[in-house]
């Protein structure tokens, strides 16, 4: 049955590239982009977005580009490669291709790390934390009183690697916001697994300020979950350290603010929390239970 679903699904999203459609929709409260046409901007400033592995660097915020084009009926916005099957003033419907995003706290040549020097980086070569602590005979004393460290680092575990999601997503717009609501299958079978986004989106214009919230929460399968933060023998010999990803909800808020300085500059600030599904808590590769993300600069439009 699973693998019918998937084959299902990769024909919708091929499919969909191809059968006629209409024109993108956008919002009363967003601005929107002409077909055939590029938008480019790029914003400069200084940020960072939190690590919660263990011995994960924290990813310095220097340069954010902003890259989308609009055909007629396609589109390619930030990495998301899509199709809109319907554009109405209160609804639309579209599916994409997009990679996940998980794995971008595993990779060190992240390109948000190339960009500028990382602030967070480890360089203890200590094997406190990538080895269990047991009770040593040099301090009788403290015989019985250490326990075993459950903390496994990201540089001793097996890579986990890029995976490529196909989505659908649905749009209902209203005077009071956007709500969205989307499905996406893993199907380069990296880790097989499924993710459900739900989000509203709002937009406030006062005076010359303009602020942009995000609030969602999405619910990620145990498949997914397990593939990047699960433990087991392809990451260690040690069965202390062994643990099973479970399926689980991740909220989040994200607050963008914007004031214009000219036509093509603006002042921007990006803040964001994210917390981590409950499931997680207790791997051993997980430091923090949420992702926070602060943004200061300038952006320039083209």
């Amino acid at each position: 049955m699973l693998f019918l679903y998937s084959v299902f699904f990769r024909l919708l999203i091929l499919l969909s590239m191809f059968v006629s459609g209409t024109i993108l929709a956008c919002s009363a409260n967003e601005t929107c982009i002409e077909k055939s046409s590029w938008h480019l901007g790029i914003a400069l400033g200084v940020g960072v977005k939190t690590n919660p592995l263990v011995d994960g660097d924290d990813i310095p915020l220097v340069i954010l580009p902003d890259i989308a084009w609009y055909a007629e009926k396609a589109y390619f916005d930030n990495g998301e490669l899509g199709y809109q099957w319907i554009s109405q003033p209160k609804f639309a419907f579209e599916t994409f291709l997009t990679f996940d995003r998980e794995s971008a706290f595993f990779s060190f040549l992240h390109p948000a790390n190339i960009l500028a020097p990382s602030q967070g980086a480890s360089t203890s070569t200590s094997d406190s934390s990538v080895s269990p602590e047991f009770p040593g005979p040099s301090d009788p004393a403290d015989e019985g009183m250490q326990t075993i460290q459950r903390s496994l680092s990201i540089d001793e575990i097996a890579s986990r690697k890029w995976a490529v999601n196909g989505g659908f997503r649905g749009h209902y717009f209203s005077t009071f916001g956007e709500w969205q609501l989307a499905l996406l299958q893993d199907i380069s079978n990296v880790h097989k697994g499924q993710l459900v986004a739900l989000q509203y989106r709002r937009k406030w214009l006062w005076r010359d300020w303009q602020m942009r919230l995000r609030l969602g929460t999405d619910w990620k399968s145990a498949a997914l979950l397990d593939y990047y933060y699960g433990v087991s023998k392809r990451d260690t010999t040690l069965t202390e350290y062994y643990f099973n990803g479970k399926s689980g909800w991740q909220t989040y808020l994200s607050i963008d603010v914007l004031k214009p300085i000219n036509e093509n500059w603006s002042w921007l600030a990006k803040m964001s929390y994210r917390r981590l599904p409950n499931s997680l808590t207790d791997s051993p590769l997980i430091e923090e239970n949420n992702i926070r993300n602060v943004f200061l600069g300038v952006a320039y439009r083209f």
